[in-house]
């Protein structure tokens, strides 16, 4: 379950903005509402990967107004474990400055306690995308952190949008993670005039 303080980090980390941009068309600040995971832009095409029914998809937006962002998160079950996905999309004058793999998951909080045995950060290449990585245990699992960055940003050392987040599972090996990996799509225009369900999520404490 991918938690509000995760979700408030992420919109929070890593953004920078040129210019102020209170608001745009059809875009509401410090938005959190639910929608079918049938249209998420998180998608993939593998089989043996899938969200179950009672797994929530979330759209978050920044609460500061200065900031443009959406996050999108879904959660897969995967053979022999489960991967939580997130996708960021920026505009007007906003994108993200660039991060390391694990400074960006780290932002999962929570659900990260009891982590160890990170390894080294690495760069794998699958379907001709550069993915930054770092391994590391969890709860008597192998996982995997990843991090994908979209395009750069004219003229800045940043970003429009990135895919993030973390898979485990009893055996993750490299084949399994390359095939999870490109199996998954990200597409924004899949939610256009998607209904959405407002909701308020679960904060962690002390937030």
């Amino acid at each position: 379950m991918v938690r509000w303080g995760l979700l408030r980090g992420v919109m929070m980390s890593g953004l920078a903005t040129l210019a102020a941009s209170c608001q745009t068309t059809g875009y509401n600040t410090g938005e959190r509402v639910q929608l079918d995971c049938e249209r998420s832009p998180i998608q993939s095409g593998w089989s043996n990967v899938y969200t179950p029914t009672r797994t929530k998809c979330f759209r978050v937006t920044s609460e500061s107004a200065d900031l443009i962002s959406v996050v999108h998160a879904r959660s897969f079950e995967i053979p022999g474990g489960y991967a939580n996905v997130l996708y960021q999309d920026t505009g007007h004058n906003t994108y993200i400055v660039q991060q390391s793999v694990r400074d960006v998951v780290r932002q999962h909080g929570e659900m990260f306690k009891g982590v160890s045995g990170w390894g080294e950060p690495r760069t794998e290449n699958f379907a001709g995308k550069d993915y930054q990585m770092q391994d590391f245990a969890l709860r008597g699992k192998s996982c995997t952190a990843f991090l994908l960055a979209g395009p750069v940003a004219a003229y800045f050392a940043g970003h429009r949008s990135r895919a993030f987040g973390y898979a485990c599972a009893n055996r993750l090996d490299r084949e399994l993670v390359e095939r999870l990996l490109t199996s998954f799509t990200y597409d924004v225009s899949r939610v256009e005039n998607a209904p959405v369900k407002p909701l308020r999520l679960e904060k962690e404490k002390g937030a």
